[in-house]
Protein backbone atom coordinates (compact mmCIF):
# COMPACT_ATOMS: atom_id res chain seq x y z
CA UNK A 1 0.00 0.00 0.00
CA UNK A 2 2.59 2.35 0.89
CA UNK A 3 4.25 1.95 -2.43
CA UNK A 4 0.65 2.50 -3.88
CA UNK A 5 -0.06 5.76 -1.99
CA UNK A 6 2.52 8.09 -3.75
CA UNK A 7 1.34 7.09 -7.44
CA UNK A 8 -2.46 7.61 -6.66
CA UNK A 9 -1.99 10.60 -4.51
CA UNK A 10 0.28 12.91 -7.10
CA UNK A 11 -1.41 11.19 -10.00
CA UNK A 12 -4.77 12.46 -8.37
CA UNK A 13 -3.22 16.21 -7.60
CA UNK A 14 -1.79 16.62 -11.49
CA UNK A 15 -5.13 15.54 -13.43
CA UNK A 16 -7.11 18.20 -10.47
CA UNK A 17 -3.89 20.62 -11.82
CA UNK A 18 -4.23 19.87 -15.58
CA UNK A 19 -8.16 20.77 -15.40
CA UNK A 20 -8.17 23.58 -12.63
CA UNK A 21 -4.84 25.62 -13.65
CA UNK A 22 -3.75 26.94 -17.08
CA UNK A 23 -0.98 25.16 -19.11
CA UNK A 24 2.51 25.22 -17.62
CA UNK A 25 1.94 26.31 -14.18
CA UNK A 26 4.21 25.47 -11.42
CA UNK A 27 1.89 23.06 -10.02
CA UNK A 28 0.73 21.20 -12.53
CA UNK A 29 4.34 20.43 -13.58
CA UNK A 30 5.68 19.56 -10.48
CA UNK A 31 3.11 17.12 -9.86
CA UNK A 32 2.86 15.50 -12.86
CA UNK A 33 6.64 15.16 -12.52
CA UNK A 34 6.28 13.19 -9.45
CA UNK A 35 2.74 11.42 -10.85
CA UNK A 36 5.02 9.91 -13.68
CA UNK A 37 7.49 8.93 -11.81
CA UNK A 38 5.39 7.15 -9.12
CA UNK A 39 3.26 5.42 -11.22
CA UNK A 40 5.85 4.18 -13.16
CA UNK A 41 7.62 2.47 -9.90
CA UNK A 42 4.29 1.55 -9.06
CA UNK A 43 4.09 -0.61 -12.33
CA UNK A 44 7.61 -3.06 -10.60
CA UNK A 45 8.71 -3.51 -14.33
CA UNK A 46 12.25 -3.88 -12.58
CA UNK A 47 12.21 -5.41 -9.07
CA UNK A 48 11.85 -2.42 -7.13
CA UNK A 49 11.78 -2.62 -3.32
CA UNK A 50 8.83 -1.32 -1.52
CA UNK A 51 8.48 2.35 0.00
CA UNK A 52 8.49 3.05 3.69
CA UNK A 53 5.25 4.74 4.94
CA UNK A 54 7.82 7.85 5.98
CA UNK A 55 9.04 7.68 1.95
CA UNK A 56 5.25 7.60 0.79
CA UNK A 57 4.47 10.37 3.34
CA UNK A 58 7.44 12.81 2.22
CA UNK A 59 6.04 12.65 -1.84
CA UNK A 60 3.06 13.48 -0.61
CA UNK A 61 4.05 16.35 1.39
CA UNK A 62 6.27 17.48 -1.39
CA UNK A 63 3.57 18.03 -3.87
CA UNK A 64 0.99 19.49 -0.96
CA UNK A 65 3.83 21.64 0.08
CA UNK A 66 4.88 22.75 -3.15
CA UNK A 67 1.30 23.57 -4.32
CA UNK A 68 0.82 25.25 -1.02
CA UNK A 69 3.51 27.53 -1.33
CA UNK A 70 3.07 28.91 -5.17
CA UNK A 71 -0.02 31.10 -4.91
CA UNK A 72 1.68 32.60 -2.23
CA UNK A 73 4.61 33.82 -4.67
CA UNK A 74 1.43 34.59 -6.85
CA UNK A 75 0.29 37.18 -4.38
CA UNK A 76 3.55 39.05 -4.38
CA UNK A 77 4.60 39.15 -7.70
CA UNK A 78 0.98 40.70 -8.31
CA UNK A 79 2.17 43.81 -6.38
CA UNK A 80 4.94 44.61 -8.53
CA UNK A 81 3.81 46.22 -11.67
CA UNK A 82 5.73 45.19 -14.92
CA UNK A 83 7.78 47.72 -16.29
CA UNK A 84 8.68 46.61 -20.17
CA UNK A 85 6.69 43.98 -21.88
CA UNK A 86 8.80 41.38 -23.75
CA UNK A 87 8.20 42.79 -26.99
CA UNK A 88 9.63 45.76 -26.26
CA UNK A 89 12.88 44.20 -25.40
CA UNK A 90 12.96 42.21 -28.53
CA UNK A 91 16.17 44.13 -29.74
CA UNK A 92 17.73 43.47 -26.43
CA UNK A 93 16.75 39.77 -26.79
CA UNK A 94 18.06 39.05 -29.75
CA UNK A 95 21.73 40.96 -29.02
CA UNK A 96 21.84 38.63 -25.76
CA UNK A 97 21.19 35.32 -27.41
CA UNK A 98 24.65 36.22 -29.62
CA UNK A 99 26.24 37.49 -26.53
CA UNK A 100 25.30 34.32 -25.23
CA UNK A 101 26.34 31.65 -28.04
CA UNK A 102 29.70 33.73 -28.47
CA UNK A 103 30.30 33.08 -24.34
CA UNK A 104 29.11 29.93 -24.80
CA UNK A 105 31.35 29.21 -27.65
CA UNK A 106 34.78 30.53 -25.78
CA UNK A 107 33.87 28.43 -22.77
CA UNK A 108 33.00 25.36 -24.68
CA UNK A 109 36.34 25.29 -26.75
CA UNK A 110 38.01 26.00 -23.02
CA UNK A 111 36.21 23.10 -21.37
CA UNK A 112 36.57 20.42 -24.34
CA UNK A 113 40.53 21.64 -24.51
CA UNK A 114 41.15 20.64 -21.04
CA UNK A 115 39.38 17.44 -21.07
CA UNK A 116 41.22 16.34 -24.11
CA UNK A 117 44.35 17.04 -22.80
CA UNK A 118 43.53 14.79 -19.90
CA UNK A 119 41.86 11.82 -21.23
CA UNK A 120 42.33 12.15 -25.20
CA UNK A 121 39.28 13.22 -27.57
CA UNK A 122 37.74 9.51 -28.27
CA UNK A 123 37.52 9.56 -24.46
CA UNK A 124 35.92 12.74 -24.36
CA UNK A 125 33.68 12.35 -27.60
CA UNK A 126 32.17 9.00 -25.74
CA UNK A 127 31.86 10.72 -22.42
CA UNK A 128 33.45 7.70 -20.69
CA UNK A 129 33.07 6.82 -17.31
CA UNK A 130 36.22 8.44 -16.18
CA UNK A 131 35.37 11.36 -17.89
CA UNK A 132 31.67 11.19 -16.00
CA UNK A 133 33.22 10.25 -12.69
CA UNK A 134 35.51 13.56 -12.89
CA UNK A 135 33.03 15.78 -14.07
CA UNK A 136 30.66 14.57 -11.20
CA UNK A 137 33.30 14.20 -8.20
CA UNK A 138 33.26 18.13 -7.90
CA UNK A 139 36.53 18.85 -8.76
CA UNK A 140 35.92 18.63 -12.36
CA UNK A 141 37.16 22.39 -14.48
CA UNK A 142 35.59 25.52 -13.44
CA UNK A 143 35.46 25.56 -17.12
CA UNK A 144 32.52 23.11 -16.79
CA UNK A 145 30.06 26.01 -16.16
CA UNK A 146 29.20 26.17 -19.71
CA UNK A 147 26.62 24.30 -19.11
CA UNK A 148 25.16 27.56 -17.45
CA UNK A 149 26.10 29.46 -20.25
CA UNK A 150 24.62 26.89 -22.56
CA UNK A 151 20.83 27.03 -20.74
CA UNK A 152 21.02 30.79 -21.05
CA UNK A 153 21.70 30.55 -24.77
CA UNK A 154 19.21 28.13 -25.57
CA UNK A 155 16.28 30.46 -23.56
CA UNK A 156 17.41 33.57 -25.59
CA UNK A 157 17.81 31.49 -29.07
CA UNK A 158 14.47 30.14 -28.35
CA UNK A 159 12.69 33.48 -27.33
CA UNK A 160 14.48 35.70 -30.22
CA UNK A 161 12.76 33.01 -32.56
CA UNK A 162 9.18 33.49 -30.82
CA UNK A 163 9.77 37.33 -31.54
CA UNK A 164 11.36 36.83 -35.17
CA UNK A 165 9.40 36.60 -38.08
CA UNK A 166 9.16 33.33 -39.84
CA UNK A 167 12.48 33.47 -42.04
CA UNK A 168 14.30 34.13 -39.15
CA UNK A 169 12.49 31.98 -36.60
CA UNK A 170 14.25 28.76 -38.20
CA UNK A 171 17.23 30.01 -37.79
CA UNK A 172 17.11 31.14 -34.26
CA UNK A 173 15.13 27.78 -33.02
CA UNK A 174 18.09 25.72 -34.78
CA UNK A 175 20.46 27.49 -32.73
CA UNK A 176 18.68 27.20 -29.67
CA UNK A 177 19.26 23.21 -30.68
CA UNK A 178 22.64 23.33 -31.27
CA UNK A 179 23.14 25.07 -27.97
CA UNK A 180 20.95 22.72 -25.62
CA UNK A 181 23.18 20.18 -28.00
CA UNK A 182 26.40 21.34 -26.62
CA UNK A 183 25.35 20.43 -22.98
CA UNK A 184 25.98 16.62 -24.24
CA UNK A 185 29.85 17.36 -22.91
CA UNK A 186 28.95 17.97 -19.61
CA UNK A 187 27.20 14.22 -18.15
CA UNK A 188 24.68 12.79 -19.81
CA UNK A 189 21.62 12.99 -22.56
CA UNK A 190 19.11 13.57 -19.92
CA UNK A 191 20.77 17.37 -19.19
CA UNK A 192 20.10 17.79 -22.98
CA UNK A 193 16.80 17.02 -22.93
CA UNK A 194 16.81 19.48 -20.07
CA UNK A 195 18.02 22.19 -22.04
CA UNK A 196 16.27 21.05 -24.60
CA UNK A 197 12.93 21.61 -22.55
CA UNK A 198 14.21 25.25 -21.55
CA UNK A 199 13.74 26.42 -24.68
CA UNK A 200 10.27 24.95 -25.38
CA UNK A 201 9.22 26.54 -22.02
CA UNK A 202 10.51 29.87 -23.41
CA UNK A 203 9.40 30.01 -26.59
CA UNK A 204 5.97 29.06 -26.07
CA UNK A 205 6.06 31.79 -23.53
CA UNK A 206 6.79 34.89 -25.71
CA UNK A 207 4.82 33.60 -28.76
CA UNK A 208 1.82 32.54 -27.09
CA UNK A 209 -0.17 32.12 -23.59
CA UNK A 210 -0.43 28.29 -24.48
CA UNK A 211 -4.42 26.66 -23.55
CA UNK A 212 -4.55 22.77 -22.61
CA UNK A 213 -5.45 22.08 -26.22
CA UNK A 214 -1.94 23.35 -27.17
CA UNK A 215 0.03 21.82 -24.11
CA UNK A 216 -1.03 18.09 -25.19
CA UNK A 217 -0.43 18.71 -28.63
CA UNK A 218 3.21 19.91 -27.63
CA UNK A 219 3.69 17.02 -25.33
CA UNK A 220 2.55 14.35 -27.63
CA UNK A 221 4.79 15.67 -30.08
CA UNK A 222 7.76 16.21 -28.04
CA UNK A 223 7.83 12.99 -26.02
CA UNK A 224 8.55 10.67 -29.01
CA UNK A 225 11.41 13.49 -30.08
CA UNK A 226 13.03 12.86 -26.42
CA UNK A 227 12.44 8.97 -26.53
CA UNK A 228 14.42 9.07 -29.75
CA UNK A 229 16.76 11.51 -28.77
CA UNK A 230 16.74 9.14 -25.06
CA UNK A 231 17.97 5.73 -26.98
CA UNK A 232 19.85 7.16 -29.58
CA UNK A 233 22.42 9.05 -27.71
CA UNK A 234 22.48 5.71 -25.72
CA UNK A 235 22.89 3.47 -28.33
CA UNK A 236 26.09 6.30 -29.69
CA UNK A 237 27.63 5.97 -25.40
CA UNK A 238 27.20 2.67 -25.48
CA UNK A 239 24.52 3.02 -22.63
CA UNK A 240 22.55 0.06 -24.11
CA UNK A 241 20.41 -2.90 -22.73
CA UNK A 242 23.07 -5.22 -23.54
CA UNK A 243 25.54 -3.37 -22.00
CA UNK A 244 23.37 -2.95 -18.86
CA UNK A 245 22.96 -5.17 -16.44
CA UNK A 246 19.02 -5.04 -16.82
CA UNK A 247 19.31 -8.26 -18.73
CA UNK A 248 21.26 -10.29 -15.92
CA UNK A 249 18.29 -10.60 -13.79
CA UNK A 250 14.47 -11.85 -13.91
CA UNK A 251 12.85 -8.72 -14.60
CA UNK A 252 9.65 -7.60 -17.46
CA UNK A 253 12.07 -6.70 -19.98
CA UNK A 254 14.37 -9.88 -19.88
CA UNK A 255 10.74 -11.98 -20.26
CA UNK A 256 9.58 -9.61 -23.10
CA UNK A 257 12.86 -9.16 -25.28
CA UNK A 258 10.54 -6.97 -27.76
CA UNK A 259 10.42 -3.92 -25.18
CA UNK A 260 14.10 -3.94 -24.16
CA UNK A 261 14.26 -0.89 -26.06
CA UNK A 262 12.32 0.80 -23.17
CA UNK A 263 14.34 -0.77 -20.48
CA UNK A 264 16.85 2.50 -20.13
CA UNK A 265 13.87 5.33 -20.11
CA UNK A 266 11.58 3.10 -17.63
CA UNK A 267 14.86 2.99 -15.65
CA UNK A 268 15.82 6.72 -16.02
CA UNK A 269 12.45 7.77 -15.19
CA UNK A 270 11.40 5.29 -12.37
CA UNK A 271 14.34 4.26 -10.34
CA UNK A 272 14.74 7.49 -8.64
CA UNK A 273 11.81 6.90 -6.15
CA UNK A 274 13.46 3.39 -4.48
CA UNK A 275 17.00 5.23 -4.28
CA UNK A 276 14.90 7.65 -2.69
CA UNK A 277 13.70 5.41 -0.27
CA UNK A 278 17.07 4.52 0.69
CA UNK A 279 18.18 8.33 1.12
CA UNK A 280 15.11 8.68 3.96
CA UNK A 281 16.40 5.81 5.50
CA UNK A 282 19.76 7.24 5.83
CA UNK A 283 18.97 10.37 6.52
CA UNK A 284 18.48 12.18 9.94
CA UNK A 285 15.77 14.25 11.64
CA UNK A 286 17.43 17.81 11.18
CA UNK A 287 19.92 17.34 8.46
CA UNK A 288 23.92 17.29 8.52
CA UNK A 289 24.87 19.35 5.92
CA UNK A 290 22.93 22.91 6.57
CA UNK A 291 22.76 24.03 3.25
CA UNK A 292 26.11 22.86 1.52
CA UNK A 293 23.88 20.26 -0.34
CA UNK A 294 22.10 22.56 -2.00
CA UNK A 295 24.55 25.52 -2.30
CA UNK A 296 28.41 24.03 -2.67
CA UNK A 297 29.79 27.14 -4.12
CA UNK A 298 29.30 28.88 -1.17
CA UNK A 299 30.51 25.96 1.20
CA UNK A 300 33.34 26.04 -1.05
CA UNK A 301 34.18 29.17 -0.60
CA UNK A 302 33.70 29.08 3.39
CA UNK A 303 35.89 26.39 3.46
CA UNK A 304 38.65 28.65 2.21
CA UNK A 305 38.15 31.34 4.61
CA UNK A 306 38.73 28.35 7.16
CA UNK A 307 35.02 27.77 8.71
CA UNK A 308 34.66 24.36 9.01
CA UNK A 309 31.47 23.11 6.75
CA UNK A 310 31.08 19.79 5.55
CA UNK A 311 31.54 18.91 2.05
CA UNK A 312 29.17 17.31 -0.03
CA UNK A 313 29.75 15.22 -3.56
CA UNK A 314 27.71 16.98 -6.11
CA UNK A 315 26.66 13.31 -7.30
CA UNK A 316 24.93 11.23 -4.47
CA UNK A 317 26.44 7.00 -4.22
CA UNK A 318 25.03 4.77 -6.38
CA UNK A 319 22.49 1.87 -4.87
CA UNK A 320 23.43 -2.08 -4.73
CA UNK A 321 23.02 -4.40 -7.12
CA UNK A 322 21.36 -5.02 -9.15
CA UNK A 323 19.43 -2.01 -10.04
CA UNK A 324 22.84 0.89 -9.74
CA UNK A 325 21.63 4.41 -9.68
CA UNK A 326 22.37 7.78 -7.91
CA UNK A 327 19.42 9.79 -8.73
CA UNK A 328 17.29 10.77 -5.80
CA UNK A 329 15.12 13.02 -6.91
CA UNK A 330 14.46 16.96 -6.10
CA UNK A 331 14.26 15.62 -2.74
CA UNK A 332 17.91 14.42 -2.28
CA UNK A 333 19.66 17.80 -1.45
CA UNK A 334 17.45 18.92 0.89
CA UNK A 335 17.14 15.72 2.73
CA UNK A 336 21.14 16.13 3.50
CA UNK A 337 20.25 19.85 4.53
CA UNK A 338 17.36 19.67 6.98
CA UNK A 339 16.61 16.19 6.71
CA UNK A 340 13.19 14.87 7.12
CA UNK A 341 11.87 17.43 9.63
CA UNK A 342 12.41 20.51 7.33
CA UNK A 343 12.98 19.15 3.60
CA UNK A 344 9.26 19.94 3.10
CA UNK A 345 9.47 23.74 4.08
CA UNK A 346 12.44 24.36 1.52
CA UNK A 347 10.48 22.76 -0.42
CA UNK A 348 7.40 24.90 0.25
CA UNK A 349 10.02 27.82 0.13
CA UNK A 350 10.77 26.32 -3.47
CA UNK A 351 6.95 26.60 -4.59
CA UNK A 352 6.89 30.35 -3.56
CA UNK A 353 9.75 31.15 -5.70
CA UNK A 354 8.14 29.54 -8.86
CA UNK A 355 4.93 30.93 -8.22
CA UNK A 356 6.67 34.14 -7.94
CA UNK A 357 8.19 33.76 -11.49
CA UNK A 358 5.55 31.89 -13.31
CA UNK A 359 2.75 35.38 -12.05
CA UNK A 360 5.89 38.01 -13.33
CA UNK A 361 6.39 35.25 -16.49
CA UNK A 362 2.57 35.32 -17.28
CA UNK A 363 2.95 39.19 -17.16
CA UNK A 364 5.13 39.17 -20.37
CA UNK A 365 8.71 40.38 -18.11
CA UNK A 366 11.61 38.71 -20.07
CA UNK A 367 14.10 38.62 -17.41
CA UNK A 368 11.06 36.44 -15.85
CA UNK A 369 10.70 34.62 -18.38
CA UNK A 370 13.68 33.41 -18.57
CA UNK A 371 14.21 32.92 -15.01
CA UNK A 372 11.11 30.68 -15.04
CA UNK A 373 12.03 28.70 -18.53
CA UNK A 374 15.06 27.92 -16.57
CA UNK A 375 13.17 26.83 -13.48
CA UNK A 376 10.68 25.19 -15.21
CA UNK A 377 13.40 22.52 -16.06
CA UNK A 378 14.30 21.55 -12.69
CA UNK A 379 10.39 20.94 -11.89
CA UNK A 380 10.12 18.38 -15.02
CA UNK A 381 13.04 16.79 -13.38
CA UNK A 382 12.18 16.72 -9.66
CA UNK A 383 10.96 12.87 -10.26
CA UNK A 384 14.98 12.55 -10.84
CA UNK A 385 17.15 15.60 -9.53
CA UNK A 386 17.88 18.51 -7.58
CA UNK A 387 19.07 21.66 -10.15
CA UNK A 388 18.47 24.49 -8.15
CA UNK A 389 22.29 25.49 -8.61
CA UNK A 390 21.68 25.32 -12.40
CA UNK A 391 18.51 27.29 -12.31
CA UNK A 392 20.73 29.87 -9.60
CA UNK A 393 23.69 30.41 -11.85
CA UNK A 394 22.25 30.40 -14.97
CA UNK A 395 19.47 32.21 -14.22
CA UNK A 396 22.22 35.09 -13.12
CA UNK A 397 23.89 34.78 -16.14
CA UNK A 398 20.66 35.34 -18.15
CA UNK A 399 19.45 38.17 -16.40
CA UNK A 400 22.80 39.85 -16.01
CA UNK A 401 23.16 39.35 -19.95
CA UNK A 402 19.99 40.42 -20.71
CA UNK A 403 20.31 44.04 -18.77
CA UNK A 404 23.71 44.47 -20.55
CA UNK A 405 21.96 43.57 -23.84
CA UNK A 406 19.36 46.32 -23.03
CA UNK A 407 21.81 49.36 -23.24
CA UNK A 408 24.18 47.67 -25.49
CA UNK A 409 20.54 48.16 -27.52
CA UNK A 410 20.43 51.69 -26.09
CA UNK A 411 22.83 52.90 -27.40
CA UNK A 412 22.92 51.56 -30.69
CA UNK A 413 19.80 52.33 -31.05
CA UNK A 414 20.41 56.33 -30.33
CA UNK A 415 23.68 56.34 -32.41
CA UNK A 416 21.10 55.14 -35.74
CA UNK A 417 18.98 58.00 -34.95
CA UNK A 418 22.39 60.48 -35.05
CA UNK A 419 23.39 58.73 -37.93
CA UNK A 420 20.33 59.33 -39.56
CA UNK A 421 19.83 62.84 -38.54
CA UNK A 422 23.32 63.30 -40.29
CA UNK A 423 22.48 62.11 -43.75
CA UNK A 424 19.48 64.42 -43.41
Amino acid sequence: MSSILPAAFTGAVFVLTLVRLPALHPSQVWAGSWAVATLLYALRLLPYRDLSWLTALLICGAVVAFVAGVPLGERVARRRRVARDVQQDAAAISLAATLTIALLAFMLAIFLAQLVSRYGASRVLRISPEVKAYLSSGTGPVSATYVDVAFAATAFCAMAGALASSARRVCWLALASVCAGTVYFSTSRGFIVVALITGLAAFAAVASRADRRRLVMLSLAVLPVILALFIGLGSLLGKTYGNSTIGDFDNFFSRHPATKSLALPYQDLSAGIPALNLLVGASTTWGRAHGCATAPPVCGVLRKLGVPVVRVPVAGPFTKAPVSWNAYTFLDRYLIDGGTALSLLLVSATGVFAGYFWARARARSAPDIIVYAIALSALISAYRQNLIQVVFFASLLSVGVLLVARRLARYTDAFGRRLAQMRR
